[in-house]
């Protein structure tokens, strides 16, 4: 990477500042980066991001546990995107057989979705589960 001698302004500090400044900096195609150099002083610049590489040839360098891995994942991305869409697709009927509102189906599909990343965070855990148990 080249560095650019534009200089940048400092990261934000705090929620919302950085969020502005986040949302500003989406729309520019560089980096800011910090630099601290040996006597802790600290300026920002704007860095040209690396070049994109090809593809194909990041494909060429996969050996075939590495293409195995790519294909289950895949695949799995595929069958979830199978389910969703067959499950979306069935509101209607969804929403007759449990007498309920398409709206409180589609809510339901929404929030399952939306709360997957909180259930993982209490996701049952054997070994922690194992120690609870033991010490008392």
């Amino acid at each position: 990477m080249s560095i650019q001698a534009e200089p940048a302004e400092p990261i934000a500090k705090g929620i919302f500042a950085t969020a502005k400044q986040s949302f500003g900096d989406l729309f520019k195609w560089k980096q800011r980066v910090e630099i601290t150099n040996e006597y802790g002083e600290s300026q920002f610049l704007w860095q040209a991001p690396p070049p994109l590489k090809n593809p194909i040839s990041l494909f060429a360098q996969l050996k075939a546990k590495d293409w195995i891995f790519f294909l289950v994942g895949l695949s799995a991305w595929t069958a979830d995107a199978f389910d969703f869409h067959a499950l979306s697709i069935q509101t209607t009927k969804l929403a007759k057989y449990y007498d309920k509102s398409k709206t409180d189906i589609t809510t339901a599909i929404t929030l399952t979705l939306l709360l997957r990343s909180v259930g993982k965070n209490f996701s049952f855990k054997p070994k922690a589960f194992r120690s609870v148990l033991t010490r008392s």
